[in-house]
């Protein structure tokens, strides 16, 4: 773990970072890696970093320490619940569950087709498990067991045509939120169906819709030009748009700092935004790695980006 002085910015342009950034060292992780899920658990204060072949990391937000748990594989994906950690290995087809405290496989569970992200559903005690790849394309359904540490069952399948692309968990409202072609759907928890499809101005989506349920505000990503799509979360109503540049738009949330993130991948701006009924409007940006797949935010006042050449993720700050 080091802290980047001014010294980051001789680097090459494709691997040079802002003098704001934290970089974090994954300790004995490969020198490249090709990240692309990252999520951050407010149960156990820690930001999950799926480092593909070189496991899974935690690293606490505040001393920006990680530390390697869990001998699997590969971890392509992560969530928490249960003080369980859930890991996709896409090759394998399989979800690993992990005791948080220990980094111990206390489960292992094979999914019915080719995987892409796993998140946990508290209210309903399930795992759902993105397949884009599968026929047809849509999210499997895991019931959790007895115990957190029981291998879950199979429970349901929600075809999604077009999609799932990502995935994002609305837990309180009991929604799911995927993007699916040019659109953005909406999934009702209990009736496990697709309920709205709206239009999300992008040609073609990628990346986690963001959702800011205070303020009543959807967030899609497009495929291109790093450019992010605002819609109104009752109606999908398209509020406005903000372009990053360059490649896949990779976003993300603070309902802390009431802030939006996106960066494109390949790109070299990580974008700050503030959201409203009016559109989304320039905070502030920094300069980040061109490769760099992942994106997220805390709860105690930082966001996350990944360097895919050096393999290790940065902190941002904001307070």
């Amino acid at each position: 773990m080091i802290a980047c002085v001014s010294a980051c910015g001789s680097e090459s342009t494709g691997s040079r970072v802002d003098p704001s950034a934290r970089v974090v060292e994954l300790p004995g992780a490969s020198r490249e890696i090709d990240f692309d899920d990252i999520i951050y658990s407010r149960r156990l204060q820690r930001v999950l970093v799926p480092a593909r072949r070189s496991g899974l990391y935690l690293i606490d937000p505040r001393t920006a320490v990680a530390k390697r748990v869990g001998r699997l594989g590969s971890a392509d994906s992560a969530d928490e619940g249960e003080r369980i950690i859930f890991v996709a290995e896409r090759e394998k087809q399989r979800i690993h569950g992990l005791d948080a405290a220990t980094g111990r496989t206390v489960f292992s569970a094979a999914a019915g087709g080719p995987i892409d992200y796993v998140r946990y559903l508290a209210r309903t005690r399930e795992l759902w498990v993105t397949e884009p790849g599968a026929t047809p394309p849509g999210i499997e359904i895991f019931a959790l067991g007895d115990t957190p540490t029981s291998a879950p069952a199979r429970a349901a399948f929600i075809p999604v045509p077009e999609g799932p692309e990502a995935i994002t968990v609305a837990h309180a409202a009991g929604r799911v939120y995927v993007h699916a072609a040019d659109d953005l759907a909406t999934i009702a928890v209990d009736s496990r169906s697709v309920t709205a499809r709206w239009p999300s101005g992008c040609d073609g989506t990628h990346g986690f819709p963001q959702i800011d349920e205070r303020h009543g505000l959807l967030l899609a990503s497009c495929a291109r030009d790093g450019e992010v799509s605002l819609l109104g979360l009752d109606d999908g109503r398209v509020l406005g748009h903000y372009a990053a540049g360059e490649g896949e738009a990779l976003p993300a949330f603070s309902a802390k700092a009431g802030h939006v993130y996106v960066r494109g991948d390949p790109g070299s701006k990580l974008v700050t935004l503030q959201a409203s009924r009016k559109g989304l409007a320039f905070s502030k940006d920094v300069v980040v790695p061109r490769v760099g797949h992942c994106l997220t935010a805390d709860d105690v006042g930082h966001y996350w980006t990944c360097d895919a050449d050096h393999g290790r993720v940065l902190r941002f700050d904001d307070p």
